[in-house]
Order: C-alpha cells, then structure tokens, then sequence
C-alpha cells in the first residue's frame, strides 16, 4: 500500500513470518535515508503511515518511536472524519481554508451564523404567492377596506415590475423599484416602501426568510418628503362654510373641523358610534386609516351642531362624490383660493394643540405621531383662535 504521491510517500509491506502471523512494515525515507517500522497489524501500520506522511509534508522530523498514544489519537480523528466521508487530510486542509476566513472567530459561531442566515432551506414562495396570502390575511384580520384597497394597488405595481422568488428579493431590487415610480410623489414612494415592509415582514414570520434578519425593504432607503405649508381654514371661514352647508355635509363638516376625524373615516363612521353620553366619537380598528381602534373627544359646540341627528342610525355620510361636493361647498362659500384640501382636519389638530399645549394626547386622538404634529401643527394658531374655534355654535 502506497500513501501520498510525488515528494512523499509512505509504504507499507505484507511480510508473512516463519510462524505463520503476518507482520507489517512501514516504509519511508527521511534526511536522505531509509526509516523503517514493525507493526503487528493493518490497523496500526495504516494510521502510523498516515501520520509520517502528514509529518513529512509539513516539513517535521518523524520520530523513530511514535508512541501507542500518538495512533490512537490519530485513529480518533480519522474516526471523527468519516462520519462525514472525507479524509483527515481533507478535512485539515478545509479547516485551515475556514480559519484564515473567519480569522480570530470561532468556527464554530461561525458556522452557527451562517446556518441561522442560509436561505436554502426556507420553503420556496413566489412574491405572487406571498402577495395572494399577505391580501387574505389582511381580509381575515378585519382591517378597513380601504387599507386593503391601498395594498391591493401597490402590491399589483410591485408584482407587475418584480417577479421572482420572495427569498431572493435584494434591498437593492428594492431600491431600484421603489426609484422607477417617475409618477408618484415621494409620499406615495415612502407609503408603498411601507406596503412592502409590512408584506415581507408577513413572510418572515411565516417562515419564507430568515427569522433572525432584516428584510430587504427594512434595510431600503426612504424619500425625503417636501414640508409644504399647513392649510387651515380661519374661524370666519368655518362659519362660512357651515352656514353654507346643505344639510347632507353638514355633519361632515362640522365633525371633520370640531374632531379632526379624517373625511374618509367619516365615510364609514355610523351615527351609533358616537358616544354622547361618554363624550367621545369612538373609530373602530377596521374603519381608521391607520387599523387602530382611537377615540375622539366630543367637544361641547360639535354637540351642538350634531343635536338634530342625535337619535339617528346608519351612515353619517351618505351622499356620493363628497370631494366634488366640498369644492363646490367652498366656492358657494367664497372661501379665497377655494376648498383647502384637508384643512378641516389641520384646523382641528392646530387648535387642539394650541388650546391644551399637549402634543401626546392631541397625536393619540388623531391618530399621527407625535413628532408630526409636533413638526407641522404645533403654533400654527394662537390659544385665543383655538378658543374661538371650538365655541362657534349653531345660530
């Protein structure tokens, strides 16, 4: 039996004794001389052979008189090796490969990491699928049909751009995406990134990416947003437009400029959810833009305004095309510049804030953050304004 090839080898002989018990002879040459070794069996022979050879090629002196311990703690580690079919040698060398990798770090936190990280294991979902079960679970958790309506719309662009498997979706495709959409508004862009933040987060917690690791939209950038001025109306002009109110916007109005409930919430609102005795307009999870269930103040002029619907039931809103209608309502009222998109909600939030200085409380009841409120409607108006608008009354 030969081991090794080239520079070094190591043979081992077969010699049959005159009483008839074989022995073994392990071969080699060292320092410009002929070594030899006696062992009593294969076993034995084979891993001294084995070892020699190492010693040989790592340039190290073979000691005439390997001891016992020395084989055993060979044959221990080629145990060990083929459990997973490869030579000691083999297995050294790559090793070697993975530590000059990983430097100081252990390998095996390495290979911990990188088996918490493979994806190759992960059950195989195109983004159409994960698409298809984000929408139904959606459905099933009640949310409004709004929220859905949105998803549906960017999920449909994203699919129609990107078609691959979900695991193998970069932040970079994200990226690249998200730039593409020439006609939307760094708004739109940064409300669709969010889209699919929430749908990739969907799939990782159903175990189509890695459960330990960001996403590629959590790790895409953001679209800086233009600050554009807050637009509210002025005491007089809300006068104006109540008084000019036909009795179908009416309650809109006076709900979206006394509570700063946002007109599409009011569209699903009914007459039941306010809670005169309890003092607050209560919105419901699947009726709120944002899928959390708030709950507005009922101030004492909004009150007043909604008396002569107090024992009604059903929608609060029941008339079609209210967008068309309010810009019709501010002409009617000759507000100048027309009807200011979302004003009645601006107009609400700046008084709210001014009147009790408390930007937490005002965010919680409006459903914004803090920090938007506090960036665009915080000393917008005077506490003397905010007083006048909350005590104008029917009459």
């Amino acid at each position: 039996m030969v081991l090794g090839t080239g520079r070094y080898t190591v043979k081992i002989y077969t010699v049959r004794r005159a009483d008839g018990y074989p022995q073994f002879s392990v071969a080699w040459r060292e320092a410009g001389g002929r070594r030899l070794k006696i062992f009593a069996d294969m076993e034995s022979a084979r891993l001294h052979a084995q070892q020699t050879l190492v010693k040989l090629q790592n340039g190290t002196e073979v000691s005439a008189d390997t001891g016992l311990r020395d084989i055993e703690m060979l044959r221990h580690c080629e145990d060990t090796t083929r459990e997973f079919k490869v030579s000691l040698i083999a297995a050294v060398e790559e090793w070697a490969s993975a530590k000059r990798l990983v430097d100081d770090s252990s390998l095996t936190e390495a290979a911990r990491f990188f088996a918490k990280h493979r994806t190759d294991k992960l059950p195989q979902r195109s983004l159409a699928e994960v698409c298809d079960e984000f929408v139904e679970s959606r459905n099933a958790s009640g949310v409004s049909g709004h929220y859905i309506q949105c998803v549906k719309s960017n999920l449909k662009i994203f699919n129609s751009q990107v078609r691959m498997q979900i695991v193998d979706v970069t932040t970079e495709i994200i990226d690249n995406f998200l730039r593409k959409q020439k006609t939307h508004s760094a708004v739109s862009k940064n409300n669709m990134r969010r889209t699919l933040v929430t749908l990739f987060g969907f799939a990782r917690k159903r175990g189509y990416l890695p459960e330990h690791q960001k996403t590629a939209p959590e790790q895409s950038g953001t679209f800086k947003e233009a600050d554009t001025p807050v637009e509210i109306f002025t005491p007089e002009e809300m006068r104006k437009l109540l008084k000019a109110a036909p009795r179908s916007l009416l309650s809109l109005v006076a709900i979206g400029g006394f509570s700063g409930i946002r007109t599409a919430e009011i569209q699903r609102l009914e007459w039941q959810d306010i809670k005169w005795d309890r003092g607050h307009i209560e919105i419901a999870g699947r009726k709120a833009k944002t899928a959390a269930r708030r709950l507005v103040p009922l101030s004492e002029n909004l009150k007043a305004w909604l008396a002569p619907w107090r024992n009604a039931t059903g929608l609060i809103v029941t008339r079609r095309a209210v967008s068309g209608a309010l810009c019709e309502l501010g002409a009617k009222a000759k507000i100048e510049g027309g009807w200011k998109k979302n004003a009645l909600r601006h107009s609400y939030i700046s008084c709210r804030v001014a009147l009790t200085g408390d930007v937490a409380r005002t965010s919680l009841e409006c459903g914004n953050s803090p920090d938007m409120v506090f960036r665009h409607y915080r000393e917008i108006v005077s506490g003397e304004q905010a007083k006048e608008w909350f005590a104008i009354m029917p009459g």
